[in-house]
């Protein structure tokens, strides 16, 4: 991607915010589907209650679905439990430009009906040729299409899986013990760039059952479909020893990419000795197949690499102790350019949206336009010379402003008046008057402190036909309600 000067408003208010045309900025089912789904939902619905959210439909329009992405997008910004939390009127953490741009029933709306892909033409489950992927495979390859459109790589990519939390019943649920921040979820294998963390490429996993199986096994099949776009570029990928193999770096290499990863020892096509090695610390043991070596390195346990753009040589550095170590150069290559989607995932993390009770492939989703405001940010970052850039958090909330723009839903239903009416409206029209005929009343402010008081009084408000003090019982009295 070329430099240029820009400004932060031109990127993400490019759009024509009125426009019914939605394939400027996002999928054009993901703009039109809510609204024949709708309508296929009221078909299959008999007798729908009085209050029924759903009887209150009404189209969404290409600003409206913008409106409600920004509002996405800025739930990962401001992150409370619930969604209905997001509307309440009242608390120290209330948020009232969520009620200004859209009402909480709208949203819902919206989010319930929300879909991108024509459910009448989808294959059903259990018949050949069922897709677990068909409600969120047009959204996947827009965005790959776009992150692929919009940056060019560096040498050194990597290819790391990435999980998208989701905690109930599923048949793309898989378990990665070491992801931290979600072990449980949706797995997306992804190609990533190793300096910045720009996601390039998505692929997610359809799990064991929907998966033809490959003779080279899912890692082989997985880093062949991501890296091939970029087939003899002399790009440097490196993976971790679920994918990498003998096999792979050869085919690899033979299509002009370079490789590095760790390895499992048992994998066919090693030495027989690396499995049962017993070895000092600090060992090296290197064997050789035309470009391709394989190096045994003992540290706290042993670890086993391949590559095939490092030679055997040792170098000494310096660890985060500040002692000097001696390892393999592939050792480095590995520690500096393995980080790549762990770098994205943490871009990624803090600006996600964290929705309970969603279906997984609007998790997926979510996760999508999250990933692409993070991709938006690195281009920012590193590519538009600006003298004074915006921080993460700056940049993520000028999107949330461009998507929504001026766009008000303004369909905020009136609720009944309040009891606490303000002093200038309760009193506007009522007036102290000297009660007529020279009678005196009790005060009914101060009668209700004092049931016992018996000093009357001979001023009342005309209006309401009650005793009140000249003062404070007037100002109460309609301040805080009248009383019986």
């Amino acid at each position: 991607m070329e430099d240029s000067d820009g400004d932060i408003t031109d990127i993400v208010t490019s759009g024509d915010e009125d426009s019914d045309d939605a394939d400027v900025e996002m999928p054009d089912n993901a703009a039109r589907q809510p609204n024949p789904w709708y309508a296929n939902q009221c078909q299959t619905t008999e007798n729908p209650t009085r209050h029924a959210r759903s009887n209150e439909w009404s189209p969404v329009r290409y600003a409206e679905m913008r409106a409600f992405i920004g509002l996405v997008l800025a739930m990962g910004i401001v992150k409370k439990s619930s969604i209905e939390s997001y509307w309440e009127a009242s608390g120290i953490s209330e948020t009232p430009n969520f009620r200004d741009v859209m009402s909480r029933n709208r949203f819902q709306a919206i989010l319930r009906y929300l879909h991108c892909s024509n459910n009448t033409t989808a294959v059903p489950r259990g018949q050949p040729g069922y897709d677990p992927l068909h409600k969120i495979n047009p959204v996947v390859e827009f965005f790959n299409e776009v992150f692929e459109l919009n940056y060019r790589l560096s040498q050194n990519i990597v290819v790391d899986e990435r999980i998208v939390g989701f905690k109930g019943r599923h048949v793309l649920k898989q378990y990665i013990s070491n992801k931290k921040a979600h072990r449980w979820g949706a797995k997306l294998f992804v190609l990533a760039e190793s300096r910045t963390g720009y996601t390039h490429q998505i692929n997610v996993y359809k799990g064991k059952r929907n998966t033809e199986r490959h003779p080279n096994g899912q890692g082989y099949k997985s880093v062949m479909d991501l890296v091939r776009p970029h087939f003899g570029k002399n790009h440097h990928v490196t993976m971790d020893n679920w994918f990498s193999s003998p096999k792979l770096m050869n085919d690899l290499r033979n299509r002009g990419t370079y490789a590095t990863g760790t390895v499992i020892a048992r994998r066919k096509g090693l030495p027989a000795s690396f499995k049962t090695a017993r070895l000092p610390k600090g060992s090296v043991v290197v064997k050789s197949q035309r470009d391709l070596l394989a190096i045994l390195y003992v540290d706290r346990r042993n670890v086993t690499f391949l590559t095939t753009s490092e030679n055997a040589r040792t170098v000494r550095k310096v660890n985060s102790k500040g002692r000097v170590v001696s390892a393999p150069s592939v050792v480095h290559k590995y520690n500096q350019t393995m980080g790549g989607v762990d770098l994205g995932d943490q871009l990624l993390l803090k600006f996600e949206p964290q929705f309970k009770g969603v279906k997984l492939w609007r998790k997926i989703l979510f996760n999508l336009l999250t990933t692409a405001t993070v991709n938006a940010y690195i281009c920012y970052r590193n590519c538009f010379l600006v003298q004074r850039k915006l921080d993460h958090v700056k940049f993520q909330n000028a999107v949330v402003r461009g998507l929504i723009g001026d766009f008000r839903g303004g369909n905020r239903r009136r609720g009944r008046r309040p009891d606490n009416i303000p002093i200038a409206n309760a009193i506007r029209m009522h007036f102290l008057d000297v009660i007529p005929d020279g009678k005196r009343r009790k005060c009914v402010k101060c009668s209700g402190y004092n049931k016992y008081r018996k000093s009357r009084i001979s001023t009342w408000c005309s209006v309401c036909g009650v005793g009140l003090c000249v003062g404070r019982c007037f100002r109460e009295f309609h301040s805080y309600g009248q009383e019986e």
